[in-house]
Formats: C-alpha cells, structure tokens, sequence
C-alpha cells in the first residue's frame, strides 16, 4: 500500500470564528472533527501509517489523537512557521519511501484510492491530481486536459472572466517520491496549486488529471461546511453517524440519531435527518427540523425552533429562541426571544442577550456578551488574544 499525508496546517481564516479556539481540521462535523473522516477513510482502504503536517494549534491535534485511538500509526511534522501545502509536504519526506497518496485534511471525499492508484500507474505519472466538475470554480484551483488525460493548463482560483475549466483541484494527489527533489528546489512558503503545478505543466512534466465524478467538499467556508453536514445527514456519505438510530413516533418523524442520556419533553417535534448528542435536554414545545446537529450537553429550553442549525457541545438555548441554518460554538448561551438568522456564525463562549437579532451571514468572534435588544447586522471577528 501507497503512504499518506494528510495536510493540517493552515489556519482556516475563512472559517473564522470557529478556528479562533482550534484548528480547522477539529471542527466537529455531525459530532466528530472533521480530519477523522480522511482517517477512516484511508483505515478502510488499508492504509496502517498515516503522516499529519501540522501547523496552526497543532498541539491540539496531537492531543486529539491521543485520547482517541486512530487505529493506525500517525506521524507528524510540525510548521513552526506556515511553510504552504506544498512546503508542509516537503518536511514530511523522511517518512515517505514510495509512490505516496495526499490528502487536504478539510475536504471530504470519497474517492476509491485504488482506483486512482492504478490510474497514476498506467499513465506513468509522476503526479496525479484528482479533479472534480464544479459549477462555480473561481474558489477552485482548474485544470484543463489533453486526449489522454495529461493536465495541460492550470490556474488557482480565476477571476469569472479568466475561467476556462469547470475541473477543480480536491486536494487529492498522487506523486512519485521524486517530487520531494522539486520540493527542495523550493525553499520558503511554497503551494502546490500556486507553485508546484504551474511550473510542473511549464516543464511538461508527467502530471496528470483523475477525473472523479463522486462525492467531494470542500469544507472550508460556513455554506460548504453547512452543506457537508445536511449532505452527510442525507446518506450522500459512507460513514458511521455516532448515536442510535430510533424508531418513528407520534412527534418524531424522518431520520433521528440519539446519543445517551437525552431528555426530550413532551409535545417535541424532531423532524429528520437530525443527530442528537449525549446529555442533551429538550424543553416542551421545541421544534427541530432537518439538518440539526446539536453536540453533548446542548440544552434547548421551551417553545424553541431550530432548523438545519449547528449547535456544538456545552451550549445553553432559554426560551422562546429562534434558529436557521446558522452554526453556534461551544458555550454559548443564547437567551431568551432571540433569533439568529441564515448563515450566522458565533464564536465559542458568546452569550446572546434576550430579544436580540444576529442577521444573516453575520460572523461574532468568541467570548464576547451581546446586549439584551441589539440587532447585530455586522461581522465582529477580531480575536480576543
């Protein structure tokens, strides 16, 4: 079996406020960080060693894994400095001796490996670079391919009127060890998208492109990670969802994971797919529609309504509160007669005063209090540390 990386070092500015307490690849995604879903992955395709590049809080990584047994052996390089993706490989290159499988550790996909192997093998190839159609792909690196399926045009991110692939780069690659002798060559803050593959193809270099028509996201802005949750939910996914699976009742209709311990009223509605972590509690009156995730300890107090909202562990809903498609950290209590809007983001240890309003889209950094009747129709993301 081919080696792995999976990269994990980059800060996830784009997912602020959620990153402002750990790294991206933590981020509970239906109640578990995100990068397990690539460490079950490769553990299901037979991988048994697997090297992280780390980075921003790259301690909590290591911790993480401590506690809960990967079931196969990690390694780790650690930037002290961000070195880009393709500069976090490079350190890993004592650990690699092979043909070498890599992964972005914020993108979920379910690509057969092996399939992508055998491809890279019978091109020849020096590298592999698993592309996907997309319909808006100015937030993605494109390439564009010959006959025989040799990349021969790349460009990160286009301007609309630059765009001439609907092909996007998933951040999963196959190189020849070789490539760590062109990875040396590029010392200092390196990328493979803005890089390493437009000077390959200038070169005419063996690269090329697996065109893959499964599942993939890239779960590194609010609506992707949103989108990622509702599609995982959906069965669109191969994966355990953590809690049990219960029957259908009188107020309880669709797909409902339950974790231990929950409290739930009477006169609940729960309308699936909706997962339910340990310890939580569900006041009387309370409506949860698809697409809920509410990690341990969540208490949502009487006569609340959430619909397709996120809601991370320890957090506190009182009364009468209104929540849509929003995603709120670890924490927070949100008080009574509020309404948090489509696409908010609330940081960690935020209290929410009573009869207040986040708008849309709106992003509030942690450990702030919001005043009782405030309408906040702003993003305040600047950290506290």
């Amino acid at each position: 079996m081919v080696n792995a990386i999976i990269m994990s070092g980059g800060k996830g500015t784009r997912l602020h406020p959620l990153t402002f307490v750990r790294p991206k690849t933590l981020i509970p995604l239906v109640n578990k960080p995100i990068i397990q879903y690539s460490i079950e992955k490769l553990k299901f395709h037979g991988f048994n060693e697997v090297t992280i590049t780390v980075g921003y809080m790259w301690e909590h990584i290591k911790s993480f894994f401590k506690k809960h047994d990967p079931g196969l052996k990690l390694n780790y390089t650690i930037e002290r400095w961000p070195l880009g993706t393709a500069g976090g490989v490079r350190k890993a290159k004592k650990f690699i001796d092979d043909t070498f499988l890599v992964l972005s550790g914020d993108v979920i996909i379910d690509a057969d490996f092996k399939d992508v192997l055998n491809f890279h093998r019978k091109k020849g190839a020096f590298a592999t670079l698993v592309l996907t159609q997309v319909q808006d792909p100015s937030h993605f690196g494109i390439a564009s391919l010959n006959k025989d399926g040799k990349i021969i045009k790349y460009m990160e991110k286009p301007e609309p009127e630059k765009v001439f692939s609907n092909l996007a780069n998933t951040g999963t690659y196959i190189f020849e060890p070789e490539i760590f002798d062109y990875l040396e060559a590029h010392r200092g803050r390196v990328d493979f998208s803005k890089h390493i593959f437009p000077s390959l193809i200038e070169e005419d270099a063996a690269i090329y492109g697996y065109q893959f028509d499964g599942y993939w996201n890239d779960v590194g802005r609010p609506e992707t990670y949103l989108k990622a949750t509702k599609d995982i939910l959906k069965g669109r996914l191969v994966g355990e969802i953590s809690g049990k699976k219960v029957n259908e009742e009188f107020g309880r209709v669709g797909n409902i994971w339950l974790g231990k311990d929950v409290k739930i009223a009477e006169n609940v509605r729960i309308e699936g797919p909706v997962v339910i972590g340990n310890n939580c509690s569900i006041g009387t009156g309370t409506k949860i529609s698809r697409g809920t995730v509410l990690g341990d300890n969540v208490s949502l107090e009487e006569n609340v309504t959430v619909k397709g909202a996120v809601i991370f562990s320890n957090t506190s809903v009182k009364k009468n509160v209104y929540m849509e498609n929003c995603i709120i950290d670890t924490r927070c209590q949100i008080n009574k007669e509020s309404l948090i809007e489509n696409g908010a983001v609330v940081g960690s240890a935020v209290e929410v005063g009573k009869n207040s309003v986040i708008k849309s889209n709106r992003k509030i950094t942690r450990a702030v209090k919001i005043f009782p009747g405030s309408i906040i129709d702003y993003d305040y993301l600047i950290s506290p540390d």
